[in-house]
């Protein structure tokens, strides 16, 4: 993936307003800290600005999307999208690695809400929402341990960007990958180490194994087999 000046800049512009933002909620703090916490204000602190970090860094991404929105399809390198998506998984990932420390397990659905992603009710969250502001996952769904959902990939140097809704209690499967342009039905499974390839549909119901993904049945005395 090229890396261009461009890059560089807005990255640079971004991360900037986000630590000054931080930088200026640590000192507003400080005299309180230092006088009530003695030699520990610096790890309170510390504590503080990572937390304002990713508060800020989510509302920008956001405002971002508010104002201008990244389109579904495929860019490659030299196009604007592909500059803004790059902008956009920086300042993300540095926001979301700044929030994890301080967000147990059973709430980390809340930090892919905050950037983007909608996220019903009692969800479980085991593996990883990449670009979250593509991501719709329905009440009561269960995504397995290293599953990743991706809102994007990237391959011949060029980004697919879609999409990607999964229905109320699904199942996921550890080590499934779902791809952009999906959508898995109201209690649908994928199967354990499952692809779901891009523009799959899994209708309402039925369970889905395999890579790439496909539907399974079961034929007679309990035999499963897919369908072609």
């Amino acid at each position: 993936m090229k890396t261009s000046w461009h890059d560089y800049l807005l990255s640079t512009l971004a991360i900037s307003l986000l630590l000054l933002i931080s930088l200026l909620a640590v000192s507003g703090v400080q005299p309180w800290s230092r006088a009530t916490l003695g030699d520990y204000h610096v790890l309170f602190d510390l504590m503080l600005g990572m937390v304002v970090y990713g508060l800020a860094t989510a509302l920008l991404i956001r405002t971002l999307l508010r104002w201008f929105p990244l389109r579904a399809g495929a860019y490659g390198e030299q196009s604007s999208e592909f500059i803004y998506w790059k902008l956009l998984t920086v300042v993300y990932r540095l926001g979301q690695g700044a929030l994890r420390p301080f967000v147990p397990v059973f709430m980390q659905p809340l930090v892919e809400l905050l950037y983007g992603a909608r996220i019903g009710r009692d969800v479980a969250l085991g593996g990883v929402i990449d670009d979250p502001y593509r991501v719709s996952v329905g009440d009561g769904t269960a995504l397995g341990t290293a599953s990743m959902v991706c809102g994007s990939f990237m391959g011949g140097g060029v980004v697919t960007s879609g999409p990607v809704r999964i229905g109320k209690r699904v199942t996921v499967g550890p080590n499934c990958v779902i791809f952009p342009n999906t959508e898995l039905g109201d209690g649908s499974v994928l199967m354990v180490g499952a692809y779901l390839m891009p523009g799959t549909r899994v209708p309402a119901g039925e369970t889905w194994r395999g890579i790439p993904a496909r539907k399974w049945v079961q034929t007679g005395a309990g035999r499963a087999n897919a369908t072609d």
